[in-house]
Formats: C-alpha cells, sequence, structure tokens
C-alpha cells in the first residue's frame, strides 16, 4: 500500500490513523505509524478504502505545497516590482533635483 503512494510523509500517515479512528502515539514513528494502518479494523475490512485515504491526503498536501509556492512567488514578484519601483522615483526624483540645479 505504502509503495504505491510515493512521497508519504510522517504527518500523512497520522492523518491517515486519525481519519480511521486510529489513536496515534505522539513519539510514533513512520514505522510505528505504518503497522497502526495496516493492523487497523478499517485496513482489514478495506484496504483500497485506506489507500485512498492516503492518496488524497498525498495530493492535498501536494497541492497546498504548490499553493503557498505559488503566494510566495507572488509575493516576491510584488516585492521586486515595489522595490523597482522605488528605485525608478529616487532616479526621477534625484534627475529633477539636477535640472533645477542646472537651471538655477
Amino acid at each position: 500500500m505504502f509503495l504505491s503512494v510515493k512521497s508519504c510523509k510522517k504527518e500523512d500517515l497520522i492523518l491517515v490513523a486519525q481519519e480511521i479512528g486510529e489513536n496515534v502515539p505522539p513519539t510514533s514513528k513512520i514505522c510505528d505509524l505504518k503497522g497502526i494502518i495496516l493492523n487497523s479494523n478499517e485496513y482489514k475490512i478495506d484496504p483500497d478504502f485506506v489507500k485512498g485515504i492516503l492518496e488524497n491526503v498525498v495530493t492535498d498536501r501536494k497541492l497546498q505545497q504548490e499553493q503557498e509556492f505559488e503566494l510566495k512567488k507572488i509575493k516576491l514578484n510584488k516585492e521586486q516590482e515595489f522595490e523597482l519601483e522605488k528605485i525608478k522615483l529616487k532616479q526621477q526624483q534625484e534627475l529633477e533635483l539636477e535640472k533645477l540645479k542646472i537651471n538655477s
């Protein structure tokens, strides 16, 4: 089951275990979480259902990471545009000052 879902992380396994009603000790390691899931009644009754939950959890996490990355990219672009505009305004002010000095 875990081999078919690539890039599965500890937090994903915790969510799956909780979703199927299992108690997750705070000190659980990945191998413990896998054991909890594989030995659960839900998995024994319907392994495909549990696999589907894991796939959804991984997909949701990846989507959230992509959205966060895009937001950071947008924020960085806006900051760069703002800095560029500040530089342009400063250069424009300096040019105006030079013109005033020349004309005086």
